[in-house]
């Protein structure tokens, strides 16, 4: 690279660290936040465990509740159980699989009510520092849970404690409740060309 180059990058560097710099300034205020995982594209939960091992390398105190998901066992909840054992880490899956398999309202409700009970209760302890809400837009989308209440649970909780919420088709009242959203789009899926999901890859 010419000496003309370099300086001209030179230059580019230290305006983009004079923003940068800026911005961590201005960033001021610690409190917990909600993240929120949305868009169909594949990721959403390991993201979302990428974030609570995160927490948990910083001695932090979690909880989890798995909607939808918990018939099968996932790599991510596996390692977190040997890792965790003996530890108090709050754990609650629904265990129904998902909802066009029971094909049984009433029992995915009542699953749903038991669930959103344990999440609730995660929700107001400030012990925990950390929530993780896994496919909980799903509950609202099939209206297994009431929104007002769930948006006006997360809101209550403990001003240090942060939620992160995932699942596809987020009502807009979760992405106005969010501090932070990220949604995964869906561009290219091996699966949709015929390869089979794979453990430690897919689950």
């Amino acid at each position: 690279m010419d000496n003309d180059r370099k300086q001209h990058h030179n230059a580019r560097m230290q305006r983009k660290k004079a923003v940068v710099d800026a911005a961590i300034e201005r960033a001021q205020d610690t409190r917990g936040i909600v993240i929120l995982i949305t868009g169909n594209g594949k990721g959403k939960t390991t993201s979302a465990f990428g974030t609570l091992y995160r927490a948990l390398g910083h001695g932090q105190h979690p909880g989890i509740v798995q909607f939808i998901k918990g018939t099968q066992p996932t790599g991510e909840v596996t390692f977190l159980q040997q890792c965790a054992a003996g530890a108090d880490l709050p754990y609650h899956a629904m265990a129904t699989g998902f909802t066009w398999n029971t094909q049984d309202w009433d029992a995915d409700k009542r699953a749903a009510d038991e669930a959103w009970s344990n999440a609730a209760q995660m929700l107001c302890d400030p012990s925990i520092d950390l929530v993780l809400l896994d496919e909980l837009t799903y509950m609202l989308k099939y209206n297994y849970l009431d929104t007002e209440e769930v948006v006006r649970t997360i809101r209550a909780r403990p001003p240090m404690q942060t939620v992160i919420v995932t699942g596809r088709a987020a009502r807009p009242e979760l992405v106005d409740l969010a501090d932070t959203v990220s949604e995964i789009a869906d561009h290219k899926h091996a699966f949709k060309a015929g390869v089979k999901a794979q453990a430690g890859i897919d689950f």
